[in-house]
């Protein structure tokens, strides 16, 4: 069995301070510098990691700084292009962008975006290969949709094509 991973609490513990005060500190905000030096100091030594999920669920916004990339073919050298550049755009934010591929099956897009949306991402940007987009309706609501190459079917939503 693994090693549990080291908590904000381990790292409370082993620097003599607060939850609170290591909570400022892993979250950009410094406060006093000798508090903020004996957390640093601590969650080097534990090497914690922030827990991006937990952090996501405190927040007011929920935002979880991920974009969702849903492509037809992730194979394919057109598709491997517009991810290097969404990937760019994404890291400028802070974003992470997590991809899929559909493979062309209108089943595996619909369980995809299923799962993609129930990871919360901020936004999910999807190649359709269904002939029925309509399944999105409801997650429109929750997730901003933006269709890439080929437009939506049966739904109303922002889409980004090339020129004919």
């Amino acid at each position: 069995m693994a090693d549990r991973r080291p908590t904000m609490k381990d790292v409370a513990t082993l620097a003599g301070v607060s939850l609170s005060t290591v909570s400022r500190v892993v979250n950009g905000d410094p406060g006093r510098p000798d508090l903020a030096k004996k957390v640093l100091d601590a969650v080097e030594l534990l090497g914690y990691e922030r827990d991006l999920t937990a952090s996501t669920l405190r927040r007011a916004d929920r935002a979880s700084g991920s974009i969702g990339l849903l492509l037809s073919d992730v194979g394919n050298p057109f598709f491997a292009s517009v991810l290097r550049g969404i990937e760019d755009v994404a890291r400028t934010h802070s974003s992470m962008t997590i991809v899929a591929s559909s493979d062309e099956d209108p089943d595996r897009e619909r369980a995809l975006a299923a799962t993609l949306t129930a990871r919360r991402v901020d936004g999910l940007i999807i190649v359709p290969t269904g002939a029925d987009n309509s399944y999105l309706q409801g997650r429109r609501a929750h997730v901003p949709l933006v269709f890439f190459d080929r437009p939506p079917r049966y739904l109303d939503a922002d889409a980004i094509r090339a020129p004919p």
